[in-house]
């Protein structure tokens, strides 16, 4: 578990995490809410890997033994 403080930054208050290895300047957190509306729990936030640029690399048949004419739909 790690402790961490509100910091005033301007008019805002900001969290103010360790310089220990685990968290990076610019990187981007969610703050989720919890459903008893007192915690929070922080997850760093991803790219979405389906946006950018498609593969140019075909898709292969997963299943090249199984006969799709056999398959009940």
């Amino acid at each position: 578990m790690v402790e961490i403080k509100t910091v005033s930054l301007g008019n805002s208050l900001a969290l103010s995490l360790p310089k220990d290895g685990r968290f990076k300047e610019g990187q981007r957190w969610l703050l989720i809410p919890a459903k008893d509306g007192e915690s929070y729990t922080l997850v760093p936030r991803i790219e979405n890997p389906y946006t950018g640029p498609k593969s140019k690399q075909q898709m292969t048949e997963a299943w090249s033994d199984v006969d799709w004419n056999e398959v009940e739909y």
